[in-house]
């Protein structure tokens, strides 16, 4: 008897899915724009390599120096795509996947000392990027037939790469050699919160503008050695003797730095959040 009622419900279920998926409207949404990121602790460790080769240079009578300036990682780019399934014309549910990045490449961070009639290139190409997987609500105002303002809010997870190297080569040369290579990944929480406008140009199909403010603060960065060790993303700053400076790091070690060299030692931490302001497109079926 149980069986049978048990096949009775799951048969009523079959029935009842199609129906209500034919009442819901489903939407696809493509987006790309520009993000603001607070990478402190990526910056603080661009400007200490900075400082430690200016100041290596500075005390050298017979050695130029060129004097460009390293910029900070600040601004990045983000692409996103999603799927939402309106409950009804004003509440609707949604999920999102996308990509961010920004990075700092050789010529980017490109600095020249000449060094006795030759001339060496020296370059930190810096790299942090993010998944983000979101799970969103939506709230749609109407403002005309074609016309929407809608918020939105949201919570999931991103998994995060941070990218640090260190180059160098002659200037004639074509090629860089790269002595220090750091790559470590995380994953953690994240939310956000935002604002948009949408116009659509027939019932099928439209455009969207929004901005976003999205919390991401990623920590616990590691990777894997070639024989499979642990190693840890740490944020230190180190005492260079010769040049009377504590330089700022970012390194992925098999144990926590120390010594009385060492101070400030901390979990690294790639912040990604920030700011982005997006423009998109829409498809509804």
């Amino acid at each position: 008897m149980r069986k049978e009622k048990a096949l009775a419900v799951l048969f009523g279920v079959l029935l009842f899915l199609p129906s209500l998926s034919f009442c819901l409207e489903f939407q696809f949404r493509l987006s790309s724009g520009l993000r603001r990121m607070k990478l402190d602790e990526v910056n603080l460790a661009l400007a200490g390599w900075e400082e430690k080769i200016k100041q290596e240079a500075s005390p050298q009578p017979s050695w130029s120096f060129e004097e460009p300036e390293v910029p900070p990682l600040h601004f990045g780019f983000s692409f996103e795509g999603e799927l939402t399934v309106f409950l009804t014309p004003r509440l609707a549910l949604g999920v999102s996947a996308g990509y961010v990045y920004s990075d700092l490449n050789e010529q980017d961070t490109l600095l020249s000392i000449n060094k006795d009639g030759i001339t060496y290139d020296y370059a930190r190409p810096t790299k942090v990027s993010a998944y983000p997987i979101i799970f969103l609500g939506y709230l749609y105002v109407p403002l005309g037939s074609k016309l929407n303002l809608y918020l939105k809010g949201g919570a999931g997870i991103i998994q995060a790469k941070y990218v640090g190297r260190e180059a160098f080569k002659i200037a004639e040369e074509s090629g860089f050699v790269y002595p220090t290579f750091e790559m470590a990944e995380a994953s953690r929480s994240t939310s956000l919160g935002g604002i948009g406008l949408e116009y659509k140009f027939d019932p099928s199909m439209g455009f969207f503008i929004e901005a976003t403010a999205q919390s991401a603060k990623v920590s616990g960065f590691s990777s894997e050695n070639q024989l499979g060790e642990k190693r840890d993303l740490y944020f230190f700053e180190e005492y260079i003797p010769e040049l009377d400076i504590w330089q700022a790091k970012m390194r992925v070690l098999p144990q926590e730095p120390g010594g009385e060299n060492i101070r400030s030692v901390r979990e690294a931490v790639v912040d990604f959040s920030g700011f982005s302001v997006k423009i998109g497109i829409l498809l509804k079926f």
